[in-house]
């Protein structure tokens, strides 16, 4: 590592001046005098303004230091500005940036190469992307064209981006009625046992394979010839929600018996996020298509869905293009992205590091009684927010002001859940584990603290 990235791997949260700083103040004063609305930058509280991001640290111009256990929308998945990916992109950009979906480059080909050799065995084909919206949009129309149906079965909670072409399938309304775009799929209850809604949570993962079962085999279930079932293999968005052992095997037997596509969204759970390369690996299930981005490309913009040869060559050249696709650089980052992964086994490291975080939240907030629920695998965790334990109540309230006290204190932690009452750690899978244990014992003393 580089003098910088040892510093900021060493270094802790250190807030100097109440947030925002002038310095941050004025950018973001110029900010909102361009900025449409609509990204979260325009809400009430001031967002962050970023002047150097390393390792699992973000500074502002004003000096305050931030530990970012939300890893930037769990993107920062190798750390950001890693060594590896910096020396790739000054080397690519140098060479060749801008290369036309229309040619190949070497990153092009070797990030292909390298993301098949990653993938779940069977799945041997690449279609590139730039954000996680392009990747599921593209699976959506792999499936719906090779099957030569249209309806999708996808999930309450579920999370595919806001694109025009997969916003339709998200399980929040809100997400829909915000662009006034139609629902695009037939919902079913995710199985999520803290919340499962047709009695215990215990039989979650039964129950909801059999709504599914009802919905492609009941002649009168209101659900047409399906094309394909959409699902992530761990919630996010949802608030890390971990379906029960058997659900995705269930799923991929019905996908099977009813010729349905099965498209799992590994793009915030995967790569080495819950401790295994792939999230489904936990329950040995191939999907059909896999979509996957955020952490693959290292920081930069870049996306994929990687499939069977067989649901991935009906297309005639040209039906899949876009401008910045073959994007060299960001090519070269992702395959530097993906030896990162490797080289430091970051998916064990995952592993270990998270069931120690688990644990401690676990013992250190057992008598918290606004925590309902602690889940989660690898460096994937959610915890529920509520207003008491025995009515579950979400308490999205109180889990804004537990986010805002901790950023105030220099931690950033992420949010979630069907209801916005989910904390979500995510944090970069380099982390320092002593900057981590310190980070988690600053979340847990900010949510005892918090009324």
């Amino acid at each position: 590592m580089t003098a910088a990235h040892e510093a900021a791997r060493e270094t802790g949260p250190h807030v100097a001046l109440p947030y925002p700083g002038p310095r941050a103040r004025r950018i973001i004063e110029r900010m909102r005098a361009v900025e449409g609305a609509g990204p979260r930058t325009g809400g009430d509280d001031p967002p962050l303004v970023v002047e150097q991001a390393l390792g699992s640290t973000l500074t502002d111009p004003d000096g305050n230091r931030f530990v970012d256990l939300a890893g930037s929308f769990a993107a920062a998945t190798v750390g950001h500005a890693h060594p590896a990916v910096v020396a790739a992109v000054r080397d690519q950009v140098g060479r060749a940036s801008h290369v036309s979906s229309a040619s190949v480059s070497e990153p092009r080909v070797a990030f292909e190469e390298a993301l098949v050799e990653l993938a779940p065995a069977g799945l041997d084909r690449v279609l590139l992307g730039m954000s996680g919206s392009d990747a599921n949009d593209t699976a959506l129309k792999l499936a719906r064209t090779l099957t030569g149906r249209h309806e999708v079965i996808a999930f309450s909670g579920g999370y595919f981006g806001r694109a025009s072409g997969v916003i339709g399938l998200n399980g929040k309304a809100r997400f829909r009625a915000q662009v006034d775009v139609e629902a695009d799929a037939h919902f079913l209850p995710y199985p999520y046992p803290y919340r499962w809604p047709l009695g215990s949570g215990e039989s979650a993962g039964e129950g909801a394979l059999a709504l599914v079962r009802h919905a492609l085999e009941d002649p009168a279930s209101g659900v047409g010839p399906v094309a394909a079932i959409v699902v992530e293999a761990v919630q996010g968005n949802g608030g890390v929600v971990i379906p029960p052992d058997g659900f995705l095997a269930g799923l991929r037997e019905l996908c099977d018996r009813h010729g349905v596509v099965l498209i799992l969204d590994e793009i915030q759970c995967g790569f080495g996020r819950t401790g295994r390369v792939w999230a489904a690996d936990h329950q040995g299930v191939v999907p059909d298509l896999m979509t996957v981005g955020k952490g693959i490309g290292g920081g930069l913009a870049l996306s994929a869905v990687v499939g069977r040869e067989g649901f991935m060559r009906h297309w005639a050249p040209g039906t899949h293009t876009s401008t910045f696709m073959g994007d060299a650089v960001n090519l070269a980052a992702g395959l530097a992205a993906v030896g990162v992964l490797r080289d430091e086994r970051l998916p064990e490291r995952s592993a270990t590091l998270g069931a120690r975080a688990l644990d401690r939240l676990r013992l250190a907030l057992s008598d918290e009684l606004h925590v309902g629920e602690i889940r989660g695998l690898g460096l994937f965790v959610g915890i529920e927010v509520v207003t008491d334990r025995q009515s579950r109540t979400p308490d999205a309230a109180r889990t804004t002001r537990i986010r805002r006290t901790a950023f105030e204190r220099g931690v950033l932690l992420g949010a979630g859940g069907h209801a916005e009452n989910v904390i979500k750690l995510c944090p970069p899978l380099t982390i320092d584990e002593h900057l981590l244990d310190g980070a988690i014992e600053l979340t847990i003393d900010t949510i005892r603290g918090t009324e």
